[in-house]
């Protein structure tokens, strides 16, 4: 605008219009970058939760532990095949054990049995003697002597049956474990071992696959970090850009109020138009400065939303198999095969049990069998009595005698058959020897127990963390990627902004028409007013346009003056 024109404007109304245009293109900086301030905050507080999520899954599939599970179920499924060699053994000992405790209740039968013939011929002294001889009372105390003594042995053998009794109920029941035991085998073996060997191996690749993509994914996502701290960094530009656009506005408010009393009318053209090349060309480098820094800023964004297509790796795992399913599925055939542990540590326990119990039962037995050696040969003693007195007694006492030599006879078979019964407690007790489990037994099944257990664990929790925060990672990757996508978005409009300022800056430079050289007059308004301009804080650019324009005197000063000490300025000399 020429100066005549701007002479001939009411005083402050073009300096308010460039204010006002001016501050509309600082509001909607101020507004976008702050916008994109915010999507970038949001943006590192999404990457900062990827990378510790990250670190968490890395922990659970970490080489090692894939590496220590795998090798567990492996030897299990190893051990898992030989049960039924170790059940082969037990069911053997067991059979034997019955057919020993079989063969003992048949001996414990006979004497049972005997004694009942025994007490039979002793009835019979008693009957006799009272029919055959004036003696009668002394026989039948003969006979009642040895019935108290049969019965005595009936009542031990009853208990030493039902103690048998018990001991053939606890091997019906162990055998019947066994054959259920056997079933399962069946069912179960080889599948389950060889499906734990087979989907360990498959599980450990796919997750140390898994494992090495999050360390990859890890090392972009801390690039992706650091270079977003840096974009939040670099978006200072719309802060520095409002700061410079506000001091040009209180150059034109200065210009506005300046008092140029005295002044002719050329000279105060000369003077205004020499402080709007100064704000013109303020304006200028404002608007320059800006656009290039700012489309800096847009396409490093656009660069690192392009990176966030290296953080998105895990809907791909996701949709590969990675969603935990196959964990699941293995950490059924680790139940499964913990169950059949389970069985087979319950069957070896009572195999122990059983075999215990027996040693326990057949001492007290051998004292009951003790205890029937001593009724024979009580019998025995009073049957040799009774054919003594018999022989005295002549004709009468034959019957009485064929009666005692049957009880001496019976006797004798009573202690043969006590002998068996020793011979066979003698045989248990070295078969329930023999079933002793030895400490290698035990603890193979312990071992065994122990490694499913502590796999069982692993796989639960590493199926969670990739059930839950594979699909999380997976979410928070592409969120990443839209909010850096977002931001670059929101800056990549800015060309706008800068030609809003830089459409106000050539409005100033045509107002302000040719350049003055002539201020010799007005030397001291001028550096009046740019003195008031330059005592405002001012960033070094503008120092540098300000000594473009001040009178000679004020050119060094204006140039080489640093500026105020403040956060605001250290912040810019760091940046810039």
């Amino acid at each position: 605008m020429p100066a005549a024109v701007l002479s001939a404007v009411p005083a402050g109304s073009e300096p308010d219009l460039f204010i006002a245009q001016l501050e509309q293109a600082r509001a909607q900086i101020e507004t976008r970058f702050a916008g994109a301030g915010e999507q970038l905050a949001q943006s590192l507080e999404v990457v900062s939760s990827l990378i510790g999520g990250l670190d968490t899954l890395r922990q659970a599939l970490s080489s090692d532990s894939v590496s220590r599970t795998t090798e567990d179920l492996q030897q299990t499924a190893e051990a898992l095949n030989g049960l039924p060699v170790v059940q082969a053994e037990r069911l053997n000992q067991l059979d034997q054990l019955q057919q020993a405790s079989g063969l003992l209740r048949s001996h414990v039968d006979d004497m049972r049995q005997l004694l009942r013939y025994l007490r039979v011929f002793a009835l019979n002294v008693k009957i006799t003697a009272s029919t055959t001889t004036n003696s009668w009372q002394e026989f039948a105390g003969f006979a009642e002597a040895m019935c108290d003594q049969i019965d005595m042995g009936g009542g031990l053998l009853k208990d030493f049956a039902a103690t048998l009794d018990i001991l053939t109920a606890q091997l019906g029941g162990a055998l019947e474990f066994e054959h259920e035991l056997t079933a399962q085998y069946h069912t179960l073996l080889p599948a389950v071992p060889h499906r734990l060997a087979t989907n360990a191996s498959a599980i450990g690749v796919h997750h140390a696959k898994i494992a090495e993509v999050a360390a990859s994914v890890t090392a972009v996502a801390r690039d992706i970090q650091n270079k977003v701290a840096g974009a939040l960094i670099a978006l200072q530009i719309g802060d520095i850009t409002r700061q410079r656009i506000e001091h040009v506005q209180f150059g034109l408010g200065v210009l506005r109020d300046l008092d140029a009393g005295g002044l002719s009318a050329d000279a105060r053209d000369r003077l205004e138009r020499r402080l709007l090349h100064m704000l013109a060309d303020q304006a200028a480098d404002t608007a320059a400065d800006f656009q290039a820094e700012a489309q800096k800023v847009a396409q490093n964004l656009a660069g690192l939303a392009n990176d966030t297509d290296k953080i998105t790796v895990f809907h791909a795992l996701m949709n590969a198999g990675g969603d935990g399913e196959g964990l699941r599925d293995l950490e059924v055939s680790v139940s499964q095969a913990r169950g059949l542990v389970g069985d087979v540590q319950a069957a070896t326990a009572n195999a122990s049990k059983i075999a215990s119990d027996t040693v326990e039962t057949i001492a007290i037995l051998e004292q009951r069998v003790d205890v029937i050696h001593l009724v024979k040969r009580d019998i025995q003693q009073m049957a040799i009595n009774s054919s003594l007195r018999c022989g005295r007694l002549g004709e009468i006492g034959k019957p009485l005698n064929v009666i005692a030599l049957e009880l001496t006879n019976h006797a004798g078979h009573l202690e043969d058959a006590a002998d068996r019964t020793l011979k066979s407690l003698d045989a248990l007790a070295g078969v329930a020897a023999g079933m002793e489990p030895n400490g290698a037994d035990e603890g193979g099944g312990d071992a065994m127990a122990a490694r499913l257990d502590g796999a069982a664990g692993q796989l639960r929790a590493a199926a969670d963390i990739v059930e839950r925060d594979l699909a999380g990672m997976s979410q928070q990757s592409e969120l990443a990627a839209r909010s850096l996508g977002a931001a670059a978005d929101h800056l990549g409009r800015q060309g706008a902004l800068g030609d809003a300022v830089q459409a106000t800056a050539a409005a100033l430079a045509e107002a302000a028409g040719p350049s003055v050289e002539d201020i010799d007059d007005i030397h001291d308004q001028v550096a009046a007013a740019m003195a008031t301009i330059s005592a405002r804080y001012t960033m070094a650019r503008e120092r540098t346009i300000h000594a473009l324009h001040a009178p000679q005197a004020m050119e060094g000063a204006l140039a080489d003056a640093p500026p105020p000490v403040n956060d605001d300025a250290l912040l810019e000399a760091a940046f810039f």
